[in-house]
């Protein structure tokens, strides 16, 4: 997208985007979004859907993968299958961490997620980022999940900042979601999407 997680890229970190879209990264290229630019300009733009580009890299070369991809409200599901689960593991080194945002105003993705990590014997736990009141409606609040093989690994996640806490998942969905069956319709927020609120 516009390139937001950019601009948490440190000095001596090696960063690597995945854009789908040709148009998106032009728009970045030629300084209509600018995060790249300013923040990261050293990093790598691959150009191509991540799952397939994720499963053409050497494994375990990520310390961490963060997928952001869930906020619209038509969401990629092979992005968030039991499938596409093991080839983020794959590009993971052993100690890694998946970071996945979820916020969705419409589909719930937590259960997806825990049935997932169920199946699999993750370490899992979500934090809601909250916006400041003071700061109004410039910025929406966030969700995201952590994910990792090694438990310890979340615990130093939850160190980080112990003021924005970390919890663990809610009930899973009765199935994880597979390349094969995948239904967001158990996950709708109905009363988002009817306009009830």
């Amino acid at each position: 997208g516009t390139g937001t997680l950019a601009c948490y890229h440190r000095p001596g970190q090696l960063w690597q985007f995945f854009e789908i879209d040709p148009a998106v990264l032009e728009l970045s290229r030629n300084g209509t979004f600018t995060y790249i630019r300013d923040c990261a300009p050293d990093a790598q733009v691959i150009l191509g859907d991540a799952r397939l580009e994720l499963a053409r890299m050497p494994q375990g070369g990520l310390d961490l993968l963060a997928v952001d991809a869930f906020s619209s409200d038509a969401i990629p599901l092979h992005l968030m299958t039991d499938e596409a689960m093991g080839v983020y593991l794959d590009a993971l080194s052993p100690k890694g961490v998946l970071l996945v945002h979820i916020s969705n105003r419409y589909i719930n993705l937590e259960p997806v997620l825990a049935a997932i990590a169920a199946k699999r014997g993750l370490a899992a736990v979500l934090r809601d980022d909250e916006t400041p009141q003071e700061i109004g409606n410039y910025f929406t609040s966030s969700t995201w999940v952590a994910i990792a093989r090694d438990p310890g690994r979340i615990d130093d996640l939850r160190k980080v900042d112990p003021s924005r806490p970390w919890r663990p998942l809610g009930a899973p969905a009765k199935r994880a979601w597979t390349d094969d069956h995948a239904s967001i319709l158990p996950q709708v927020r109905w009363s988002n999407m009817l306009g009830n609120h």
